[in-house]
């Protein structure tokens, strides 16, 4: 197996700096992994900060085991040897990421999928050792499967057809496997269903925060892109009502910086990650969302219809079947999507440079995307 590559000492203070406000050590580690029956006796521990995330923070635990330590497996031979690393996703360092962890119920949200709904998807996840959640205090810890060997997608770059489709495949997936279970997955306290009070105050968070969105990255949009914006702004409320009967577990904020591509074996072609969006809701608006934020706007018009058509099997290969005409509908009243994750979220999470560059692409596929579909003409 190929290991992760170590830490930076800028990346192995912030780590350190993240276990200790959070009070985990080796010892803590150590008995964790046990009680999983991952391995016995920890002799080290080396930890360094991996990933991009806006409202949580993880920790790659590079993992030194004593002489004899064994996991269980499931091997002919006996146990498996126990991993060399592991993920901690924890809340994050930046108290407004943080504070909007816990307002928003992000964290609670993710730990819940991880419990109670991740062992009934087809989709690839990471499995997750341990879970612990204190919501008053907006604090949680999941211990991961470390997926490598993989890289995780960059929102920046962009991806190519192939990554794409795995894409593609991974929604199929998730969507064809909780379709038809809304009023099951309803009844957990912590998933959202679309309803009338909720589609009321997104409405208002997004007329309060549009005006920042647009001091802050008004000068980098075109004025096309800012149309498209002040038209949301303004008859959110309008789109909303065409997306009024969830019909499966959508991620929500589904695109390249939350998904892991496998480089090679044992790492799976596509895990994806980051589950602190997820609700019920309209399947096309994760496709609609992660196309227009990963491939240039004349690229994805070149192979939108064979990414579609890709999705509608995937779909079918699960048991639900829509038409060609209902897919791209929906895919193009999701076209939006992107663009109000990138007003709301850029406003309510601490800002970083990555982040500012991350939002104005995600806002200007996402305005190119409603534009070539003509979203506001499907509206009314």
């Amino acid at each position: 197996m190929t290991s992760p590559p170590r830490p930076t000492e800028e990346s192995r203070r912030r780590a350190e700096a993240l276990l200790t406000d959070n009070g985990l050590d080796l010892t803590w580690l150590e008995d964790v992994l046990d009680r999983a029956g991952i391995g016995d006796r920890l002799a080290g521990l080396d930890v360094g900060v991996v990933g991009t995330g806006q409202v949580g923070d993880n920790v790659r635990c590079h993992l030194t085991w004593a002489p004899g330590a064994d996991g269980d497996g499931d091997g002919d031979d006996g146990p498996a040897p126990p991993p060399t690393s592991v993920i901690l996703k924890l809340p994050s360092a930046d108290e407004t990421s943080r504070a909007t962890g816990g307002a928003t119920r992000s964290y609670v949200r993710e730990v819940g999928f991880y419990r109670d709904v991740a062992p009934s998807v087809d989709i690839r996840v990471p499995a997750v050792h341990h879970l612990w959640e204190d919501p008053p205090t907006n604090r949680f810890v999941l211990v991961m499967e470390d997926i490598t060997p993989a890289e995780t997608g960059d929102q920046l770059t962009g991806c190519s057809l192939d990554r794409a489709e795995l894409a593609v495949d991974a929604a199929a997936a998730l969507h064809g496997s909780t379709w038809g279970r809304t009023d099951e997955l309803a009844g957990l306290d912590w998933v959202d269903a679309p309803s009338e009070e909720r589609r009321a105050q997104h409405r208002e968070l997004l007329a309060m925060v549009f005006p920042g969105f647009v001091d802050r990255y008004g000068d980098r949009l075109g004025h096309d892109d800012l149309a498209v914006g002040h038209w949301l702004a303004e008859r959110y409320g309008n789109w909303q009502a065409t997306r009024t009967t969830p019909e499966c577990l959508v991620h929500g904020d589904f695109r390249l910086d939350n998904v892991l591509f496998g480089l090679d074996r044992p790492a799976p072609p596509i895990t994806t990650v980051d589950w602190q969006t997820a609700s019920l809701g309209s399947a096309l608006n994760d496709v609609a969302y992660f196309l227009s934020g990963s491939l240039a706007p004349d690229r994805l018009a070149a192979v939108e219809d064979e990414l579609l058509d890709r999705y509608r099997r995937g779909l079918a290969d699960r048991g639900v079947e829509l038409d060609a005409e209902r897919v791209a509908r929906e895919y193009a009243l999701g076209a939006p999507t992107g663009y109000v994750m990138a007003v709301i979220a850029s406003q309510i999470v601490g800002q970083t440079d990555r982040g500012d560059e991350m939002f104005l692409v995600m806002a200007r596929g996402s305005a190119a995307l409603t534009r070539r579909l003509d979203t506001a003409g499907l509206v009314g």
